[in-house]
């Protein structure tokens, strides 16, 4: 049963890339009216099972924290890729925000001291490199049929990494005191109120025109991916310990490529799959040197 609930957070996790995607491409959504609907919907659901099952009071010394950390994640981390993936393709974004693991292990050596092996140092090299052969890809790594890959959308996705990684390093403080469901919820309600005004402000003015699947897609990604991936995570490490259950979280560019292929039409090069595979090689390879951190 464990594996069924890691399978179906790397399922709608993978997935959120291609309906972002497919919402801002084809969709009609514009990047804050998606945010924007996006957490409304997330928030709705979270604060309703938070209310059912008596929802944590926040500590007042916290509260600062607790907006500072918002604002990294998911504020800023949803700004980067939400708008990194309007300019790339979904498959990519994916892998590069799947170096996130890898991220952590950097940031958490730098600001935590905590000691990253060999293995996790290899990991992080073998990642970066196999980064490099999916951009750069075949014909000049200009163009895959899902649109062109957009140095900018790269860079964004990547800050969208750097700030998730920031994010798990800084807020195990924030964990050892409040349940991940009061802190999703609070987050997803944060995200909400800084969108809003945004999504807004995008809408003012000009006619608002989405399609069906437009729809489909943010709410999958306010149900699916914001809250149904989380909650079936959570029951995982329940069941199992941290390091296991992210090793199967490495399945998720791949899980990302196999949708994008069936649902976008995005294909890749020779070159391509052969940096997705280098990739979650070194993320793997990382992911497993963790557990030697000390």
């Amino acid at each position: 049963m464990v594996y069924l609930f890691l399978f179906l957070a790397a399922l709608f996790w993978g997935g959120s890339f291609i309906a972002t995607r497919y919402a801002l491409t084809l969709g009609g959504f514009t990047v804050f009216s998606l945010l924007m609907f996006r957490f409304l919907i997330s928030s709705l659901i979270l604060v309703t099972i938070s209310l059912v099952r008596k929802i944590e009071a926040l500590k007042a010394g916290d509260i600062g924290k607790l907006f500072l950390v918002g604002l990294v994640y998911p504020g800023l981390y949803f700004l980067f890729e939400t708008t990194g993936i309007e300019r790339t393709p979904a498959f990519i974004s994916s892998i590069i925000i799947a170096s996130i693991p890898v991220l952590t292990g950097i940031m958490a050596r730098i600001f935590l001291k905590e000691h990253l092996n060999f293995r996790g140092w290899a990991g992080v090299f073998i990642s970066i490199a196999g980064i490099t052969l999916v951009v750069l890809g075949e014909n000049g790594g200009r163009k895959v049929s899902g649109g062109d890959i957009s140095l900018i959308g790269v860079l964004l996705v990547f800050g969208a990494a750097l700030t998730g990684a920031f994010y798990t390093t800084t807020t195990r403080y924030l964990l050892s005191r409040y349940k991940p469901l009061t802190l999703t919820a609070f987050q997803n309600v944060l995200a909400f109120i800084f969108f809003s005004p945004l999504g807004i402000i995008q809408l003012t003015g000009r006619q608002f025109s989405v399609n069906g699947w437009g729809v489909v897609s943010v709410l999958f990604l306010g149900v699916f991916a914001s809250v149904v991936a989380f909650l079936s995570f959570n029951k995982a490490l329940s069941l199992m310990e941290a390091g296991r259950a992210s090793l199967f979280l490495n399945t998720i560019p791949i899980i990302s490529l196999v949708l994008a292929w069936l649902f976008l039409g995005e294909r890749i090069t020779v070159v391509q799959l052969a940096g997705i595979l280098v990739v979650v090689s070194g993320v793997t390879l990382a992911s497993i040197g963790k557990g030697d951190y000390s």
